[in-house]
């Protein structure tokens, strides 16, 4: 007893003065000032102790487990009101049920057992990877990356191969190189090191494995679209490995603002969908930033806003996969007809330009914005029913772009016309500047190509086209253009500056 309120008033001591150092340095603004050397030495400090911090909560995560497994009126878990040892490391380390989770997971690999006769514990199953955590040198995940590849071939490997793995992977994890011919220290390897360098042995020791989990992924797969609730459907499912690795592929295509120059990976996650557009960039792609009052715009080349997170972006690139997939005329046809997305409206909440529309294969109901969209995109057949439910218009293929308009079209525009998006035309609807329910013509001289984000929120931001004898014209906000002329779009050989 005296021990552990030694350690514990030991790092309470730690806890006060690691406390007044980061009020110090927060309360006097010090880590902005810092050079590039002291901020990198924060870094490496900080993470040292992380894996010290982490190392302690896993070993105090073993007394959890193991004083939780009793009779239920003795358990740890049962005396602080939890159900289970995850939701009791949960309460008490201020983490999520994933964090909680993951420390369970890790202590049960390094508990060790005590001796019956002599109560001297005995070697953790991955004694070796333990040792390092306790000298500092293996955070949680270090631990977890190292030894999930094994575990989940434990059953076909002997346990004299998973002790020299784990004695192997220790001395990894110390920046000992075996094979080397020199004594020199090598670096600390990153988790992603260690969960390779598992991997490569599990493939050695475990070289049939790879048919069963095959056969456990292709049991276990599936996708799921759920109801709509609050506006959005849920979507779940577990995707094979090569099924994951070509949609993940697909959305990086348009997530990727690099078409020609070099890579610039300091931007990759914060740039605009984006595309091949066969050259039509020039360098290193088009910079997005959050919209701000703006004098020198064209002084470093064009910013512009993209506020969407990643997550957002991904949702907008899947959804220019599928009205792309849509509109091939590929897939195997439903009814006689290929699959056509019908969207219902009345003829008045289309007139007023509000109200609601009803998706056709699942009742679904959709603003009447996303069917005048849906509208544009090609593929897609539009009802529209008086108040009474009688059919008064069936949309036909002569209000939506043929293949040679299309086709004339990307010519044109090149890709999406709205400046500094680089989405490909092959990827683009094409949108009828003057709405088709307002008399206007399927035409060329009145289509031109929109990504499906900016098509689905045009009317929503300051972006205006218009057709110039033909010729589109777009007049931006405020911040990107003071003086809100209209200027020409981009041809797909040179991309326009922003005004000055």
């Amino acid at each position: 007893m005296g021990g552990m309120n030694s350690i514990v008033a030991r790092l309470r001591e730690l806890e006060e003065s690691l406390d007044s150092v980061a009020r110090d340095a927060f309360g006097a603004e010090v880590i902005p000032g810092l050079s590039d050397v002291d901020a990198a030495e924060l870094l490496a400090v900080s993470g040292r102790i992380q894996r010290r911090v982490e190392g302690l909560q896993v070993e105090a995560t073993v007394q959890v487990c193991d004083r939780s497994a009793g009779v239920k009126d003795e358990r740890m878990t049962t005396r602080y009101g939890c159900s289970k040892p995850a939701d009791l490391v949960r309460i008490l380390t201020g983490t999520d049920t994933r964090g909680a989770t993951r420390l369970v997971r890790a202590a049960r690999l390094v508990r060790r057992d005590v001796g019956i006769t002599d109560g001297v514990f005995l070697p953790a199953r991955y004694q070796a990877l333990r040792e390092v955590m306790v000298e500092g040198g293996l955070g949680l995940a270090g631990l977890l990356a190292a030894t999930d590849p094994i575990e989940q071939s434990a059953r076909r490997i002997t346990d004299q191969n998973r002790v020299e793995a784990d004695r192997q992977l220790a001395d990894f994890a110390r920046g000992i190189d075996a094979g080397a011919d020199d004594e020199a220290p090598r670096p600390i390897p990153l988790p992603e090191d260690l969960g390779m360098l598992a991997r490569v042995m599990v493939a050695y020791l475990d070289p049939d494995g790879a048919e069963p989990a095959e056969e456990a992924a292709m049991r276990g797969r599936y996708f799921s679209i759920g109801k709509v609730k609050d506006g959005a459907s849920p979507v779940r499912g577990s995707l094979l490995p090569e099924v994951a690795a070509q949609l993940s592929l697909l959305i990086d295509s348009l997530l990727n603002p690099k078409v020609n120059g070099a890579e610039d990976p300091e931007n990759d996650d914060e740039s605009c969908s984006a595309g091949s557009d066969g050259g039509a960039s020039t360098g290193g792609g088009v910079r997005f930033e959050p919209s701000v009052e703006r004098d020198d715009a064209a002084a470093d080349g064009p910013v512009f806003t993209d506020t969407r997170t990643r997550g957002q972006k991904m949702h907008d690139a899947l959804a220019a996969i599928l009205n792309t997939a849509a509109r091939t005329d590929l897939f195997p046809h439903l009814g006689g007809a290929a699959p056509t997305l019908t969207v219902a409206a009345t003829a008045a909440d289309l007139a007023a330009g509000h109200g609601w529309a009803q998706i056709g294969h699942t009742g679904d109901l959709v603003p009447l914005s996303a069917a005048l969209q849906t509208g544009c995109a090609g593929g897609i057949q539009r009802i529209l029913f008086d108040d009474r439910g009688r059919i008064v218009s069936i949309g036909t293929s002569g209000r939506i772009f043929n293949a040679l308009q299309r086709r004339a079209i990307t010519i044109r525009d090149g890709g999406c016309v709205i400046p500094g998006c680089t989405i490909p035309a092959t990827w683009c609807e094409v949108h009828h500047v003057q709405e088709h329910a307002a008399s206007g013509p399927t035409h060329t001289d009145n289509g031109v190509l929109l990504c499906w984000w900016h098509h689905r929120t045009l009317h929503l931001t300051e972006w205006v086209i218009r057709m110039n004898h033909g010729v589109p014209e777009v007049r931006g906000p405020a911040w990107w253009d003071p003086h809100q002329h209209w200027h020409p779009t981009r041809s797909p050989h040179q991309r326009q500056p922003a005004p000055g």
